[in-house]
C-alpha cells in the first residue's frame, strides 16, 4: 500500500520553489539535496501551482493570493527579509516561514520527515470554542491513551501563560527540560535527545512550561521561537504528539499550523456552537474532528450540532465529568480515574485522528452518545 500511494504522488513535484533571490535558490537546493530530493525551480507562483507539488515553497517576494487550500506552503527568504516573509504568510490558512541560511538545517530535516510520512508521529492539537471546556484535561486524557495503548506519546504545553500543565498534573517536581529550557534553539533538535530529556510516567512524556521564577528571566513567549524545531524532533521521537492549545488557540496560534489534525472541543452552549463556524474557518486547511462537550443544555444534542456546523452527525459526545476540572486545579490529573463512557469517546477520538493523519482523509469514527 505504501508503495502504490508514493507511486502515485511522485507524478507530482514533490517540492517545487516559486520564486526567490539566488541565495534562496542555492540554500533551497542545498537543503533538498539533504533531504534526499531534487526542487523544482519556477519563477512565479502560477506556474508552481500547475504542478500541484507536494511541498510549495514561496519566495517572500510573491503575491500569495491562490494559495487557499494548499496542504504544505512555506515561505521562504533571506536574512533580512523576515518582515516580508511573515506578512506573506500571515493570510495563508496554514504555513510556515524560513529564513536562510540560518533555518536551512530544518528546512531539510522537515522535508526529509514530510516525504517519509512512514518515519513520521502525527501531531494534533486539542482546543475549545470557550475558556474552561476542558481542552488540558481532554489533551491529557488523549496523550496518556495513546501511550497506555500504543508507542509512547507527548503531550505538549502551548500556553506559556497558563502557569504550566507539570502543576494540573503532579509532575512539577519531576526532573526534565520545560519549554524555557529549548528556547535557544535553532537548527535540529535530535529526536533521541528531546525524549530522553522530558518528563515522563511511563511511555507518557510531557513539555510544559513554567510558572515564572527569579531564575527564568525572560518573558514566556520567547521560549515559543523553538516550536518548530521542537515539534520536528517530537515527530520523530514519539509514536503521537498532543498539543493544548486553550480556547481556539488562542495563547501561541501558529502552532494550530503545525498540526496535522485537530480535535475541537465544543460546550454544548448557543455562544460556543455559534463560535465554531468561525474557528472551523480559521482552520479550514487543517482537517478537524468536531466533540460536543457535555452537559447539553437548550436543546443543543450531537445531531443538532452538527447540523448547525455543516458536519455529519452526531457528533462524538463528551459527557460532563465530575470531579475532572477539581483534579486538574488540584494537580491530581494522574491519578484522575476517567469514567468509562468518556474513555470510550477518548478512545474512539485518538483512533479516528490518528488514522486519519496515516490516510490523509477524514476517518470514521466510533460515535458514542
Amino acid at each position: 500500500m505504501t508503495q502504490a500511494m508514493w507511486a502515485l504522488n511522485a507524478r507530482r513535484g514533490p517540492v517545487v520553489l516559486a520564486g526567490g533571490s539566488q541565495l534562496v535558490k542555492d540554500q533551497v537546493a542545498r537543503a533538498c539535496a539533504a533531504a534526499g530530493v531534487t526542487p523544482l525551480l519556477v519563477p512565479v507562483l502560477t506556474e508552481a501551482l500547475s504542478l500541484d507539488p507536494l511541498v510549495l515553497l514561496v519566495g517572500c517576494e510573491q503575491v500569495t493570493e491562490g494559495l487557499h487550500g494548499q496542504r504544505e506552503v512555506i515561505v521562504v527568504g533571506a536574512a533580512g527579509d523576515e518582515t516580508r516573509a511573515w506578512g506573506s504568510a500571515a493570510g495563508l490558512p496554514s504555513s510556515r516561514v524560513v529564513i536562510l541560511p540560518q533555518g536551512a538545517g530544518w528546512l531539510a530535516e522537515h522535508l526529509g520527515r514530510f516525504l517519509n510520512p512512514a518515519a513520521t508521529g502525527p501531531v494534533v492539537g486539542v482546543l475549545g470554542t470557550a475558556g474552561g471546556c476542558g481542552v488540558s484535561t481532554f489533551a491529557f486524557w488523549c496523550a496518556r491513551h495513546a501511550a497506555t495503548e500504543g508507542g509512547p506519546a507527548l503531550l505538549v504545553d502551548g500556553n506559556p501563560l497558563g502557569g504550566g500543565l507539570d502543576l494540573a498534573l503532579g509532575l512539577e517536581d519531576r526532573p526534565g527540560v520545560r519549554w524555557h529550557d529549548l528556547g535557544e534553539i535553532r537548527g535540529t533538535l535530535s529526536a533521541e535527545q528531546l525524549a530522553a530529556a522530558l518528563p515522563t510516567d511511563g511511555t507518557f512524556s510531557l513539555l510544559s512550561h513554567t510558572a515564572p521564577t527569579g531564575s527564568v528571566q525572560s518573558p514566556p513567549g520567547d521560549s515559543m521561537g523553538s516550536a518548530g524545531v521542537v515539534l520536528e524532533a517530537a515527530r520523530g521521537a514519539f509514536d503521537t504528539s498532543f498539543i493544548d492549545l486553550g480556547s481556539s488557540g488562542a495563547a501561541v496560534p501558529s502552532l494550530a499550523a503545525a498540526c496535522d489534525r485537530l480535535v475541537l472541543l465544543v460546550p454544548a452552549r448557543p455562544r460556543s456552537v455559534a463560535a465554531a463556524a468561525g474557528v472551523l474557518q480559521a482552520h479550514g486547511s487543517t482537517p478537524v474532528t468536531v466533540v460536543l462537550r457535555g452537559p447539553v443544555l437548550d436543546g443543543l444534542d450531537a445531531w443538532f450540532v452538527a447540523e448547525s456546523i455543516g458536519r455529519a452527525g452526531p457528533l462524538p459526545y463528551l459527557p460532563f465529568v465530575r470531579g475532572a476540572a477539581q483534579a486538574e486545579a488540584d494537580g491530581r490529573m494522574l491519578d484522575f480515574r476517567v469514567p468509562k463512557k468518556a474513555r470510550k469517546v477518548v478512545q474512539s477520538v485518538v483512533a479516528g485522528v490518528v488514522a486519519g493523519v496515516a490516510t490523509g482523509g477524514v476517518a470514521g469514527m466510533e460515535r458514542t452518545a
